[in-house]
């Protein structure tokens, strides 16, 4: 838990216009930047024989494209339908396999994804990430199945809850001209309509390596 935590505070580093030296003292963490563009950040931590291993995109709902609102969050759910190399919403069951854990998040401002394995195998959940950076497949059968756990989500974690209901209108109320006023999660009517060529349109044009933060 500890070591989530430093790492949320230096991916804020990084993703904000703050000079991420102070996070690097702080935490004696090292960062460099690929020929690619993508930005490199080190932790090391050896208290136990496993690593975590994050990969941060600058794109989030604050992001998306007007009347599309839900899409970055749902590109997030799609990431998990495979790759050729590891089809069939595989990802997740390789990391289990490997004795680790995975899971991934949204916010207005990035979209991340981590594993949580033995150190051996970070290699391997490496190859992983970089391949479904670059070799998303999706069915359309897929799509419509996952539009409907969103919708779904949106249903038990907003709209059957007075307190989420209220949070979000007062949110839309006080960004009235500003992508912050629009939920993460999107507007039920939108989320309906997103598409698998809406997932890609935003795929192609925010996961990229220049767009990516990467700590291990």
């Amino acid at each position: 838990m500890r070591l989530l935590g430093c790492v949320f505070i230096i991916a804020l580093a990084l993703l904000l216009p703050v000079s991420p030296a102070a996070a690097e003292k702080i935490f004696n963490a090292e960062s460099f930047t690929l020929d690619n563009g993508l930005k490199v950040v080190v932790i090391p931590n050896h208290r136990a024989p496993v690593v975590t291993h994050m990969i941060w995109y600058k794109f989030g709902g604050a992001d998306e494209t007007p009347g599309k609102s839900g899409i970055a969050h749902f590109l997030e759910h799609l990431m998990f339908k495979g790759t050729p190399k590891v089809p069939d919403g595989q990802f997740s069951r390789i990391v289990k396999k490997l004795g680790g854990n995975d899971n991934a998040f949204t916010s207005q401002d990035f979209t991340a994804y981590y594993q949580n394995v033995p150190r051996m195998h970070l290699e391997r959940v490496m190859e992983m990430e970089s391949d479904r950076m670059k070799n998303l497949t999706l069915r359309e059968e897929e799509v419509a199945s996952e539009r409907q756990v969103i919708i779904e989500e949106r249903r038990l974690r907003v709209d059957s809850r007075p307190q989420a209901k209220f949070q979000e209108q007062l949110m839309s109320t006080l960004f009235i001209n500003h992508p912050y006023g629009v939920p993460v999660i999107g507007w039920l009517h939108e989320m309906r309509e997103l598409t698998r060529d809406d997932a890609f349109e935003q795929y192609d044009a925010w996961y990229a390596p220049n767009n990516a933060i990467l700590i291990v």
